[in-house]
């Protein structure tokens, strides 16, 4: 017995070995200093310089003093923002692998000493007071019953909270003459999200200047709810303890970790099978740029409609 047993035990430590250089496994440069707070924000950023300054702009405008941030690249590096890291004595993270479950375990463990973690993709506007609002929300939905995965704000351009937002706007009806019905879900009951047909656009157009908007929102009470559905990673808050419990992303070999086997879908999977209830935060919004596939649609648009994105 005393055989079989130190047997396994080789074995575990051999597999976790494995998977420790695996789901690490890529060159990266750190730049900046990191101090090591107990808050951080880290931005999934390379691909799309034409949404930088309106989305960086927004962080700069709300950062706290006891939050750093991280801009983090995966598989890329870019000297604008590095020298854009730089100004704002934020840290720029570039991985040469590019697999954002491989950076995303990086990251966490680079910032070991972050209690809160906030995440947001390249393409999302933030509204007034968004760190210091959420973490609010937080503390409030931590006092409840439920074990916490993690919380999201209200982002009308996603599978979650859009209809919602349509029939909020009085524009659900005009939406289903343009798209057909509109159903509570992903891609596959509603088509339309990824067809590029204007979705995007039309919901921009029910937004209008998206400040005003979320300032409209704030002004709403405070009022959260359980996710139905899988929500979305493109902007959320979670605790140390969430990612501890978790454990680090595997690393998919044949895919960048995106997706249903990248980073969202597998921190989606561990809420659902292990019983970690993600909460939306209902008045605090959130706008997202474009599906994916449709910026090109969307900066036509913006071209045109540019009080739509301004900063105010």
């Amino acid at each position: 017995m005393g055989i079989v047993k130190n047997l396994k035990k080789i074995r575990r430590s051999l597999l976790s070995n494995y998977h420790n250089r695996l789901d690490y496994g890529s060159k990266y440069k750190v730049e900046g200093v990191i101090q090591h707070k107990s808050k951080m924000l880290y931005v999934l950023a390379g691909y799309k310089p034409y949404l930088w300054n309106d989305v960086f702009a927004r962080i700069k405008r709300n950062q706290p003093d006891d939050l750093e941030v991280c801009i983090a690249s995966s598989g890329i590096y870019s000297k604008e923002l590095s020298e854009e890291c730089r100004k704002n004595s934020w840290v720029y993270l570039s991985t040469k692998l590019n697999n954002v479950c491989v950076m995303t375990n990086i990251i966490m463990r680079e910032f070991s000493n972050a209690e809160y973690i906030f995440k947001i993709d390249e393409d999302i506007y933030l509204p007034d007071n968004y760190f210091n609002n959420m973490l609010k929300a937080y503390d409030v939905i931590e006092k409840t019953d439920y074990e916490i995965g993690y919380i999201f704000p209200y982002m009308p351009l996603g599978v979650y909270a859009m209809h919602e937002f349509l029939i909020e706007n009085d524009c659900l009806s005009e939406y289903e003459e343009k798209f057909g019905k509109h159903i509570i879900g992903g891609t596959i009951v509603n088509p339309a999200l990824r067809q590029r047909i204007g979705v995007d656009e039309f919901i921009w157009s029910k937004i209008g200047n998206f400040d005003q908007c979320a300032r409209k929102y704030a002004s709403k009470p405070f009022s959260y709810e359980i996710a139905g559905i899988r929500p979305s990673i493109a902007a959320i808050l979670f605790k140390r303890k969430f990612w501890n419990d978790m454990g680090q992303l595997r690393r998919g070999i044949f895919d960048i970790g995106v997706g249903d086997s990248g980073d969202e879908g597998l921190m989606t999977k561990y809420c659902a099978l292990n019983y970690r209830a993600c909460f939306q935060v209902k008045n605090i919004f959130v706008g997202h740029f474009a599906f994916g596939g449709s910026e090109k649609n969307v900066l036509k648009y913006k071209e045109t409609h540019e009080n739509d994105f301004m900063l105010i």
